[in-house]
């Protein structure tokens, strides 16, 4: 069981905790005659995203965008190319390594079965990249544990109409684009991964991990310096693992006794971790995404979810940030460290907060009204210490003291 216990407002969450998220059904596959894929194009409908197969009717069928009810037809005078061929369709490929990790992999089970052997296995592999999508190492070496070789994938790039598209089910996957689901043909694959992993373990000096999102600014991390700092006092190695192999980062998962990240594509890693293994995961802003309480089923781990952000401008879509860490009690509670009367947010946490407010009025606009709502008692707590904190209030109390000395001398 997952602990939820160290997030300020628990309740705020209550309606997507505590799910069972993984679905016990038999997977097959349809066939799609006639069809036509799309490729990825911006478009203004929905949630931007073009791109998927249409069937010959000019269904659109929703799960073959990036995932289910994030993706749309569009509209197109003519198909580009014509193929008298039978394929099998992959799925809309995206970069981030989280999507690497759920939705590239998610109709790869397919290619393991007897089905495919006895009937398919000859046929092309079609994916649809999305925007600037390449085969990164990482992923290409994911893929070669998996027994996959991904220079048999072919980019759809044109709207190209096939006379048979192969269309295997989904092993991860959300019917609303919310809540997130996975089946056991996904958890064989991480399986897989890590028993590789595991079979060509090598020794590590270290016990405690923290992946860290230090070096993508893009992500809007405002304060992570802090939030490495702390645990590197703690006995964690600090890990940022865009610098290492994904094979590189799998031996550490399998040998680490404890994991911690914020949430994001670097927590995602989980899978790979051994049953048992005490995970620290910390969310980002107002939000827990699907995709990482999914994650947190697949193996038997020990998880605690942990608060120790004050992102109170992030955007409306919460993900995008910006993001402000600090040091919070319910950190310090997690680790049994006693926190003294003269403990104060202020002086020890707000160091960036000057840049996260002018980053976060520029970028984030306090555009989620969530926020309010979730952090309105921290907020609260923190507004209170700087008040009984900041220069002009110890100038008052200074003046007081002295009217008080000069009065009864």
């Amino acid at each position: 069981m997952t602990n939820y216990e160290y997030l300020y407002n628990k309740e705020y969450y209550h309606d997507i905790l505590y799910h069972d998220l993984f679905v016990n059904k038999e997977l097959s596959y349809s066939i799609i005659e006639n069809g036509t894929i799309l490729p990825f194009k911006r478009v203004e409908e929905g949630n931007g995203l073009g791109g998927g197969i249409i069937d010959d009717k000019g269904n659109f069928i929703n799960s073959t965008s990036l995932h289910n009810e994030f993706g749309t037809s569009y509209h197109f005078d003519k198909v580009e190319k014509s193929q008298k061929l039978t394929v099998i369709y992959l799925g809309m490929f995206h970069s981030i390594w989280g999507h690497c990790l759920t939705d590239n992999i998610r109709r790869l089970w397919f290619l393991k079965t007897d089905s495919y052997r006895k009937q398919f296995k000859d046929c092309p592999l079609v994916f649809i990249p999305l925007g600037k999508f390449k085969f990164q190492e990482n992923f290409q070496q994911l893929l070669e544990i998996l027994g996959i070789d991904c220079k048999r994938f072919i980019p759809i790039t044109e709207i190209t109409q096939y006379e048979r598209i192969i269309l295997p089910d989904e092993c991860f996957f959300t019917p609303d684009g919310g809540m997130r689901y996975f089946t056991s043909e996904y958890r064989k694959m991480m399986d897989l991964i890590r028993e590789y992993g595991l079979e060509h373990r090598k020794p590590i000096p270290y016990k405690k991990v923290y992946f860290s999102y230090a070096n993508y600014k893009k992500f809007k991390q405002i304060g992570e310096d802090r939030i490495e700092e702390y645990f590197k006092g703690k006995g964690f190695t600090v890990i940022t693992p865009e610098k290492i192999s994904f094979k590189e980062q799998l031996n550490i998962l399998v040998n680490c006794e404890s994991f911690a990240s914020t949430i994001g594509s670097c927590s995602h890693n989980i899978v790979f971790l051994r049953d048992n293994t005490e995970v620290i995961l910390i969310p980002r802003a107002n939000y827990l995404t699907g995709y990482q309480l999914a994650l947190d089923q697949v193996h038997n781990l020990n998880i605690t979810y942990v608060d120790s952000t004050l992102s109170l401008l992030a955007a409306k879509a919460p993900w995008d940030g910006p993001f402000y860490y600090f040091i919070s009690k319910q950190l310090m509670h997690y680790f049994n460290e006693e926190i003294d009367k003269g403990f104060s947010y202020w002086h020890k946490n707000f160091k960036d907060i000057k840049t996260y407010i002018q980053y976060g009025l520029n970028y984030g606009r306090g555009g989620n009204p969530g926020t309010l709502q979730y952090y309105s008692v921290i907020a609260a707590e923190c507004l209170e210490q700087y008040k009984r904190t900041s220069k002009l209030t110890r100038i008052k109390r200074l003046m007081i003291k002295m009217r008080m000395f000069v009065k009864y001398r």
